[in-house]
């Protein structure tokens, strides 16, 4: 599937009914590139954490068809990608990936810290 906002609940519902399907939510903690225009410490930027993992249960996945997992370490993400089960993709699985609230690709950093510039400007 393509990017899409989990904060969609029909998207949750789409992913839970899938037989097979590996999904990576990124949890860090808010709006990163506003974090990057607008000040780190902005705190319209902060958002309440959602419990992503629990989303299958309330939608209905049972055990069997669902398998989500929380990532915090680079370890333990290579310990996933190396699980023979988890490789396998023979259900459903949610991965919630937590990263700092800072982390962001070189690229988006560099826009915007020239759109952070730009407002200055205005």
């Amino acid at each position: 599937l393509p990017n899409m906002q989990a904060h969609d609940p029909k998207t949750i519902f789409i992913l839970l009914n899938l037989t097979s399907n590996h999904s990576f939510v990124i949890c860090n903690n808010g709006f990163v590139i506003e974090r990057y225009v607008h000040g780190m410490n902005a705190s319209y930027n902060d958002i309440q954490p959602w419990k992503f993992n629990d989303l299958a249960a309330v939608f209905g996945a049972k055990s069997s068809t669902c398998k989500t997992f929380q990532i915090h370490t680079r370890k333990e993400l290579e310990n996933l990608f190396n699980d023979g089960d988890f490789c396998s993709g023979k259900v459903l699985q949610l991965v919630e990936l937590y990263l700092p609230g800072d982390d962001a690709p070189t690229s988006m950093k560099m826009l915007a810290a020239a759109a952070a510039r730009r407002n200055a400007k205005k």
